[in-house]
């Protein structure tokens, strides 16, 4: 069992797996170990600063999977996995799942204080990486003004940028964003914020 929970913490981490390809590999893992085995290894591997494993870590405890459900937990590993860190060889701008995972938590208050401008933060890392959900979910905080400085500039800019990455339902929402900030946008700046959308690529390390 020891070898099967090894040989698939290697591949996630390998991998830097997405959460459902992490999914996949637990499932496989878990039908030949122990649970608590697989947590455990992961745990190994964020206390030796592996800031893949300290994403999953996060979801599980957000999602309750493997692990009893704390979402104060989750906030802690999935700020471990957030932070940039330019000493790294691989990540240095940080994990961009979990800097959206923590930033809607903090938006929503979940396991622990409301806090709009940190998730703020959170969302634009995650979203200049291209998580078109954290695009999707900042541009809606911008549009609003939700406990952020309302700028419908950005808003208009993420939206349009999101709506080329997600799925039909979420690409529609992002349509509809772009298209309540872009009535209410000048000429000169909307012609400013689609040049940006245009000439924009993602920025990772």
């Amino acid at each position: 069992m020891k070898t099967i929970v090894a040989a698939f913490v290697a591949l996630v981490l390998a991998h830097g797996a997405h959460a459902n390809d992490f999914q996949a590999a637990t499932t496989k893992a878990l039908a030949a170990g122990d649970a608590a085995a697989v947590v455990t290894a992961l745990e190994k591997e964020t206390y030796r600063g592996n800031i893949v494993a300290a994403q999953h870590l996060g979801l599980m405890y957000r999602d309750g999977r493997l692990v009893a459900q704390d979402h104060a937990k989750a906030r802690v590993w999935l700020g471990t996995a957030a932070a940039p860190n330019w000493k790294r060889a691989w990540h240095k701008s940080g994990m961009p799942d979990a800097q959206y995972a923590l930033g809607i938590m903090l938006r929503d208050g979940i396991g622990g204080n409301t806090d709009a401008k940190a998730a703020a933060t959170w969302l634009e890392r995650a979203a200049v990486q291209g998580d078109g959900q954290a695009q999707l979910a900042l541009a809606t905080m911008q549009l609003k003004g939700s406990g952020i400085k309302q700028n419908i500039e950005r808003a208009f800019i993420w939206a349009s940028i999101a709506a080329k990455w997600l799925t039909e339902a979420a690409q529609k929402e992002a349509e509809h964003i772009r298209e309540l900030a872009q009535k209410q946008l000048g000429p000169q700046q909307l012609e400013k914020a689609e040049k940006v959308v245009s000439n924009w690529t993602p920025k990772t390390l």
